[in-house]
């Protein structure tokens, strides 16, 4: 699956990675793991701004791509999801969410197709609420 947006940047800085707060890392980890296929790359223990958290980094899923994490706070008090969208691209949008609703997702809204950009949209929440924006572009 190619990406056919164009690349780029006006500064010396390169978006490489994005994290979603979760309450429940370990079911989190298997709905993305399940539903998208992400392969775990690292899990790391740490602190931030004076809280432990515990994080499962995944692997980009295409050369040069970005990272996804899947951070906890320890404390378990973690921001409202809804905070964040994660966006996938897919050649077989059914067949994904089968699978996310297998997997404890759902899909609040019917897939639909946006014309101008030539691809299909649906959002998939996680168990958690947490949104997911996944498109399937039209084969060129």
């Amino acid at each position: 699956m190619s990406d056919p947006r164009p690349a780029g940047a006006t500064k010396d800085a390169q978006y490489g990675f994005s994290k979603v707060f979760v309450h429940d890392l370990e079911a989190m980890a298997r709905f993305y793991e399940d539903v998208f296929g992400l392969i775990p790359f690292n899990r790391h223990r740490d602190a931030m701004f004076g809280r432990d958290i515990d994080e499962i980094t995944y692997q980009a899923t295409y050369p040069g791509g970005s990272a996804l994490t899947l951070i906890s706070y320890l404390d378990s008090s973690a921001p409202r999801a809804g905070e964040s969208v994660q966006g996938f691209a897919t050649t077989d949008i059914e067949a994904l969410v089968a699978r996310a609703r297998a997997a404890g997702g759902s899909i609040p809204e019917p897939i639909r197709r946006i014309e101008e950009f030539g691809l299909s949209v649906v959002f998939v929440l996680d168990p958690e609420g947490h949104i997911n924006e996944v498109v399937q572009m039209d084969q060129q």
